[in-house]
């Protein structure tokens, strides 16, 4: 509530992370979301039904990038293909087409079988925005089927039945490679049973291992279906459906003008990688996905992609056709491509290098070769800029260094961008320009300081909104609670009376520093002074007072008054330089007749 009327001038509220919720839940939802979210990072033990046979023992296990996202472990599919008899046999009675490769005892192990004579892997995709992409209406994707962008692109929806409803009618599928999946439901009963050999409702009976039926019944000691109600009448498969159903669609920052897209939309690419829907209208889905304005990336159709395809076939996909990945959330994704061919480096290798995304797109017979042709008749600044649109797709607002963290390094490059400008979708600063009026300012900052995550003092407050509401000071306007600022050397008190020093803050040799100098504990009105040497030695000058900087002292200075509360305050700035030297300091007060002396301290500076 602080968070959303703190920018209730603003055009937009905030972007989830990847990996939060939907906004917009209610209270209930809310909680299943949260309830599911324990479920999906469940480990199953053989005592609860894991196995015989299996991939994973959790679901968070593949989906990790982050909980729920896409993933880099990869399975094996196999098969059989007799282009001059009946085309593709996915050996199911041999255990196909999906090789499960763990097993709760090793005579239960798979194999590829010898008559299998075609082999893939894939990779783990992302359930980001999964409740948002089964809202789309069936009749917005066949529209892309029915009237094709271009001459080389013909988009062919897989129109699959789903587990819940086998009495039909089919549904446009719109998940896995092969979009043989249409539902949540269906995602979760099919992953439960194929990926974690945890049998439920949907799918009741055990795969037999490589098709063995006897070992299957020497192995299989749990009851099926092993999923079951819980208190609430939710079974485990019901439980993970609401959290992927509530998971939010990745953010995109900048939201839009960036000229990468544009070019990204000139030569074709969005051809297959359509970059927005709007959800049904349908009263019965929850408020939440309903009428919400997406932005994918991708048809969720079949297309030719030649010999770069997996050559599995998988219901109605043919073995050259893959769906088209959605692209929200691609700047983290490695490794890419459908069976993890493309992988490392970073995101400017993966889609620009030798053999990279877009190589793969240029295979032979594949309908996104004119696609890939023009991209790569792009001049390099042209290429880059398509980049660096991609590398928006997951990006949090305000989130300078990409690492998915609002923190210090974003605080300070926000000052840096702060009341500078104008700034473009396309320059670096833009990350911070929320309401994307092409500056930073005052407006911005209110959200940013909403979604700041660093609580340097614990108490469940960010730091900015502590020294907002006042509850820590910010002597050093820097941006960190003073009780958690490093503080500089205390070398001990080296007079009688009250009167204390310190230098507390950022580190004094790195550029741009700052950090409070305070004295308290003076006489209210007192003269206050400091003296700095460069060595420190000791010596008595009073019955109890010491003077700790050598003489001659490099600095002996009058820092004024003293308030009334006996304190004084003062920014010091540092810079980075070559050099580092020590400077020893030590101030002192006067109220007209007495003189009381400071502890000394020993600061770092460089030069």
């Amino acid at each position: 509530a602080v968070a959303f009327s703190a920018i209730a001038t603003a055009q937009n509220v905030p972007q989830a992370k990847m990996g939060d919720p939907v906004a917009g839940l209610s209270a209930g939802e809310r909680a299943l979301f949260d309830a599911g979210d324990l479920d999906f990072r469940h480990v199953f033990q053989v005592s609860e039904g894991l196995g015989p046979i299996f991939n994973q023992n959790a679901c968070s296990s593949c989906h990790n990038n982050p909980i729920g996202g896409s993933g880099g472990i990869l399975v094996t599919r196999f098969g059989h293909w007799d282009p001059k008899g009946v085309g593709w046999d996915p050996l199911t009675s041999l255990g196909g087409s999906l090789l499960q490769a763990n097993a709760i005892a090793a005579p239960a192990t798979e194999v590829v079988p010898p008559q299998a004579n075609v082999t893939a892997n894939r990779v783990t995709t992302s359930t980001l925005g999964l409740g948002l992409l089964e809202a789309i209406p069936d009749a917005d994707l066949l529209y892309h089927v029915n009237n094709p962008p271009s001459p080389h692109v013909s988009g062919r929806a897989h129109m699959v039945v789903p587990l819940e409803t086998p009495a039909g009618p089919p549904r446009v599928g719109r998940f896995g490679w092969k979009a043989q999946v249409a539902t949540v439901l269906t995602f979760s009963g099919d992953a439960a049973l194929n990926e974690m050999g945890f049998t439920n409702r949907l799918l009741p009976t055990e795969n037999a291992p490589n098709g063995n039926v006897a070992i299957l019944q020497q192995y299989d000691t749990v009851p099926d279906p092993e999923d079951g109600p819980d208190g609430q009448g939710l079974d485990f498969i019901d439980r993970i459906t609401n959290f992927q159903r509530y998971l939010a669609q990745p953010p995109q920052t900048p939201r839009s003008g960036m000229t990468g897209e544009q070019i990204f939309t000139n030569v074709g690419c969005a051809d297959c990688h359509v970059a927005s829907f709007t959800t049904s209208s349908d009263p019965g889905l929850e408020s939440a996905l309903r009428n919400q304005a997406i932005r994918p990336y991708s048809d969720f159709l079949l297309h030719d992609m030649g010999i770069n395809a997996d050559f599995i076939g998988q219901g109605g996909a043919e073995i050259q056709e893959l769906r088209t990945p959605p692209l929200w959330g691609v700047r983290v994704r490695d490794p890419l491509w459908h069976d993890g061919r493309v992988s490392g480096g970073t995101l400017e290798t993966r889609i620009l290098g030798v053999d990279g995304v877009i190589d793969q797109h240029a295979g032979f017979g594949s309908e996104s070769l004119p696609s890939a042709t023009a991209f790569n008749a792009l001049s390099q600044a042209d290429k880059l800029a398509v980049v660096a649109f991609l590398d928006s797709l997951g990006r949090r607002e305000f989130d300078s260094n990409g690492d998915d963290v609002l923190d210090e390094v974003d605080r300070d490059a926000f000052y840096a961008a702060n009341n500078n400008g104008p700034y473009t979708p396309d320059d670096p600063e833009s990350v911070f320009d929320f309401d994307q009026d092409g500056d930073v300012d005052s407006d911005d900052w209110d959200v940013f300081k909403t979604l700041y995550e660093v609580d340097c003092n614990g108490n469940g407050t960010s730091d900015l909104l502590d020294i907002e509401y006042g509850t820590s000071q910010d002597a050093n306007f820097n941006g960190t609670p003073d009780e958690c600022e490093h503080c500089q050397v205390d070398l001990g008190f080296g007079g009688g009376g009250t009167i204390g020093i310190s230098l507390c803050g950022d580190d004094l040799t790195q550029t741009v520093a700052r950090a409070s100098l305070s004295v308290t504990g003076a006489a209210p009105g007192a003269q206050l002074f400091v003296a700095v040497s460069l060595s420190q030695s000791p010596m008595q000058i009073g019955i109890n007072e010491w003077l700790v900087p050598s003489m001659p002292f490099v600095i002996m200075s009058l820092l004024g008054q003293a308030d009334q509360n006996g304190e004084f305050h003062l920014v010091a700035q540092g810079n980075r330089g070559s050099s580092t030297l020590s400077w020893y300091l030590q101030a002192g007060g006067f109220d007209g007749t007495t003189l009381d002396l400071s502890n000394a301290i020993e600061v770092l500076v460089s030069y």
